[in-house]
């Protein structure tokens, strides 16, 4: 599992990626091993696209779209695209601005006069996510499996305090995006769902879609998860994107996830003046925009440099941190350099007791148990139960994450840590 042969590594070092240089099929052949180790351990069902400039140079599925009834995933198959979305609600109001109908300098006054300190927040604000707005996965009346209606979600927002006075800090917010939502929908006049997809992204990306609440969306990805057997998926746990409306409900396939982004960030889309704003070229040409949920991990690449596009959409829960930058490696002749592993044999029952018991982790706060499960092990974390498979005698791998853990000598405490060799962060987990 995770293996690169000694082949590709040797013919990577000669190939390297100039623009307009496409891959050898030795390389999109190591791609597919590559990503074909993910399905098989349960943490991938998804996509992959790659293409330079403008034209798709390998497309392909992999796992399942809907895994109960062995359906195989197809490169159309549509994906819940996570955070991708505030890209799109950005360009959305992009839009907006270009038609004359707000500015980026707007005050949330204009259009929510009764919320709090609205005077105070621009629309820029929100994109920028400096507006000092309460981020809603932190809140505790936010739950994902209860729907909410924007108007609620506003209501519940406007009883928060700022974080700090618009323009002078930062922090990630989704409450933000929801105002931005509900401001599409006030200038607009029509749901913050219709404008996207009726009159934004209208027939030219015809698979980009708002998922509300329980709905039925033709050719979705079902949503799936590492199971407590090795290589084995479960369902996700329920996760209701529309109440992420405006910063993480929308859902796309791959096709139209590149030809979006690309076109946005190349002017395209919007004006001059908007796509300078919304969309400014960063200095190594580089861009890298990851978003996540139960269910949903969707990664772009883009290099306005060599030309190079990497789209990854996975309807699994499973989190390959470096799964979208090392197929963008691999394209490039670069290897990864991940660190290899096979199975161990089934454990004993004095094994299974020795590793097992509760943990704790101080960094993120967590506390875990290690249970016997057959044969094996799983990691139990809140309502998450998943394979934790032995590799070694004290190593154990965990695809949910795809963490590597290793147990001290006397098993009171293991380390994990990403599979890659360079991976710098270590996760401390102490016997409670």
């Amino acid at each position: 599992m995770g293996r690169l042969s000694a082949a590709f590594v040797c013919a990577a070092l000669a190939i390297g990626l100039i623009s307009g240089q496409r891959a050898s099929a030795d390389t999109f052949a190591d791609i597919e091993a590559y990503v074909n180790d993910y399905v098989e351990m349960a943490a991938y069902d998804g996509v992959v696209l790659i293409a330079e400039g403008d034209e798709i140079v390998w497309h392909k599925a992999f796992g399942f779209a809907d895994y109960g009834n062995s359906k195989p995933m197809q490169t159309d198959t549509r994906f819940r695209i996570a955070s991708l979305s505030k890209q799109i609600t950005q360009a959305a109001i992009g839009r907006l601005v270009d038609d004359g109908k707000l500015q980026f300098q707007s005050r949330l006054s204009d259009f929510l006069p009764d919320f709090p300190d609205a005077r105070r927040i621009t629309i820029k604000h929100l994109l920028d996510h400096t507006a000092g707005i309460a981020h809603t996965n932190r809140l505790d009346w936010m739950s994902m499996s209860v729907p909410m209606s924007l108007d609620e979600i506003i209501e519940r927002l406007a009883d928060e305090e700022l974080l700090f006075m618009p323009g002078i800090d930062s922090q990630y917010s989704n409450g933000g995006y929801a105002l931005l939502a509900k401001v599409i929908e006030i200038v607009s006049g029509t749901s913050y769902g219709e404008f996207i997809e009726e009159t934004f992204v209208d027939e030219k990306y015809s698979s980009i879609g708002h998922e509300a609440a329980f709905e039925s969306v033709s050719n979705m990805a079902e949503r799936y998860a590492p199971g407590p057997d090795y290589g084995v998926r479960v369902t996700a746990e329920t996760y209701i994107t529309a109440n992420r409306i405006g910063g993480g409900s929308l859902y796309a396939n791959a096709e139209d996830v590149f030809r979006f982004f690309r076109d946005s960030h190349s002017g395209k889309v919007l004006e001059p003046d908007a796509t300078s704003v919304l969309f400014e070229r960063p200095e190594d040409g580089d861009v890298q925009i990851t978003g996540r949920s139960p269910g949903a991990l969707a990664q772009i690449y883009m290099n306005f440099d060599d030309g190079l596009t990497v789209v990854t959409l996975s309807s699994n829960s499973a989190w390959p941190g470096s799964f979208n930058s090392d197929i963008v490696a691999l394209y490039r002749g670069e290897n990864p350099d991940l660190m290899p592993f096979q199975l161990a044999p089934t454990m004993s029952r004095d094994d299974l007791q020795s590793f097992s018991g509760t943990f704790g982790m101080k960094q993120l706060g967590w506390t875990v148990n290690i249970e016997p499960h057959a044969s094996s092990l799983v990691f139990v974390h809140g309502t998450t139960r998943t394979a934790f498979a032995r590799t070694t005698d004290n190593e154990f791998h965990l695809p949910l994450y795809d963490w590597l853990c290793r147990y001290s000598a006397y098993n009171t405490e293991f380390v994990c840590r990403q599979r890659d060799r360079d991976a710098e962060t270590r996760f401390l987990f102490e016997r409670q």
